[in-house]
């Protein structure tokens, strides 16, 4: 497919239309929705086909059930947390009908370990086009919460698995936002040699 054709127009379009969108509706999206997302996520680059990502989609009760396990993180980490900031960090899953958290089972050797780990990023990115495709207002989230101990077991990961990042999936709330994050120009981010 040639960059100047119609598709090609609506590729770079939805890449420069793609946004984070935090405020999503309760209702319900279809399992076979968010196996397509998936399958979108699966087809981005991976060296030596290694196929390292490993999606723990999370709805329903499942949601507080994780969630329980970011409270217990944050009380290890602060014993001190007031109750209002525990319950916040159990609700934190609730704030979408759909969380995937997105991990990456990696290689035993560092340089396959790190092009897994890029590979799932990119498979985050495909998902978070295939969701703005489909309607779907989506954000990727991290935090200190992948690296906890509570919540990997919670997600039931092997001990060499780690979570990417988790994506929040649902129906958007209201109109998308107006304003956006300002973005440097390329100029600014750019170093060309030879050109």
């Amino acid at each position: 497919m040639s960059s100047d054709t119609p598709d090609g127009d609506a590729i770079v379009a939805a890449i420069l239309d793609r946004r984070s969108i935090g405020r999503i509706a309760p209702d319900p999206i279809p399992r076979a929705q968010v196996e397509e997302l998936l399958g979108a996520a699966i087809r981005a680059p991976n060296h030596h086909l290694t196929n390292p990502w490993w999606f723990v989609v999370i709805t329903g009760d499942a949601r507080r059930e994780i969630g329980e396990a970011f409270a217990r993180a944050g009380l290890r980490a602060d014993p001190d947390l007031s109750p209002a900031d525990v319950e916040k960090a159990a609700n934190r899953l609730e704030r979408a009908p759909v969380v995937i958290a997105c991990c990456v089972r990696p290689g035993e050797d560092p340089v396959t370990a790190r092009e897994d780990r890029d590979a799932v990023a990119a498979g985050i990115q495909n998902l978070l086009l295939a969701a703005r495709a489909r309607g779907l207002a989506s954000m990727w989230r991290t935090g200190v919460m992948p690296d906890c101990p509570e919540v990997l077991e919670a997600l039931g990961l092997a001990p060499r698995d780690a979570v990417v990042g988790f994506v929040y999936l649902g129906l958007p709330m209201g109109p998308d936002p107006a304003n956006r994050s300002p973005r440097p120009g390329v100029a600014e981010l750019s170093v060309w040699r030879g050109w």
